[in-house]
């Protein structure tokens, strides 16, 4: 989890916005309505966390403090 978690601190730092698609099932970036540059990442931490619900989402959020920044 450290990369990941990195990989996600560091997005919100730039200013990022980490959301839940409720029609993707996974959480995605809030830029990736106009970048998909890294879309594959964020299916890949969705898929590896097992993030597919908007209660998991908000579980994953604040088990790794994602949204302080």
């Amino acid at each position: 989890m450290t990369e990941d978690f990195e990989f996600l601190r560091e997005l919100k730092r730039e200013g990022e916005e980490i959301i839940f698609s409720v029609s993707k099932k996974r959480m995605m970036l809030m830029s990736e309505e106009w970048d998909n540059s890294r879309t594959k990442i964020m299916e890949d931490i969705s898929r590896k966390y097992g993030i597919d619900s908007r209660q998991k989402f908000q579980e994953f959020k604040e088990k790794y403090n994602l949204t302080d920044y």
